[in-house]
């Protein structure tokens, strides 16, 4: 999943926002280093929940393998923006979405394909769909950005190039956990 709005990704927690959660104070020269950790726990929340955290258009691939109807990999999905196939070539060619269905676009995204919409040379092609998804996000994620974004400040951890962030702290993972989206691993012929 790929983000196409302007970058980089706004926070959703802003390094006032943290200093307020944290009861701290956070000086002009850490506000860069405090940046660069909120935006890391946003994405590490974001990935592990397979949930927007910021609303936009964010573009998705997937196999063609025949079927009309599958699972998208994140929630909560308003809108199918557009789709293209691949071609011989591997460059994607737009397709007209008329016809098409978002269901359950809140809790359980499912695209359905009307029927004919996919032709047999489309088989083991690439469908990139380009989605309108992410909501506010709950307390409970933006809490969980807030503790994350602390446990590494207090650890005094820098993120580097290729350097792993440590293992975060259970209430964190809990949070995560209870929010997390995992998409029936199905398709449906329809």
């Amino acid at each position: 999943m790929r983000y196409l709005g302007p970058d980089p990704l706004p926070l959703v927690v802003t390094v006032a926002e943290f200093s307020a959660a944290v009861h701290g104070i956070v000086t002009p020269a850490e506000e860069p280093a405090l940046t660069d950790l909120l935006a890391a726990a946003q994405d590490v929340v974001a990935t592990a929940t397979n949930t927007p955290l910021v609303p936009g258009v964010y573009e998705l691939t997937c196999p063609l393998e025949g079927w009309r109807r599958w699972w998208l990999p994140c929630r909560p999905v308003t809108a199918l923006a557009a789709l293209a196939v691949s071609d011989e070539s591997g460059a994607f060619v737009d397709r007209d979405p008329t016809g098409i269905q978002l269901l359950q676009g809140q809790d359980e995204p499912q695209p359905l394909l009307p029927e004919g919409w996919a032709n047999r040379r489309d088989h083991g092609r690439i469908l990139r769909a380009q989605v309108q998804a992410g909501a506010t996000p709950p307390p409970a994620l933006r809490r969980a950005i807030i503790a994350l974004a602390q446990d590494w400040r207090e650890a005094d951890i820098s993120l580097s190039p290729g350097e792993a962030p440590a293992r975060s702290a259970f209430g964190v993972q809990r949070l995560i956990r209870q929010a997390r989206y995992r998409r029936p691993q199905i398709t449906a012929q329809a």
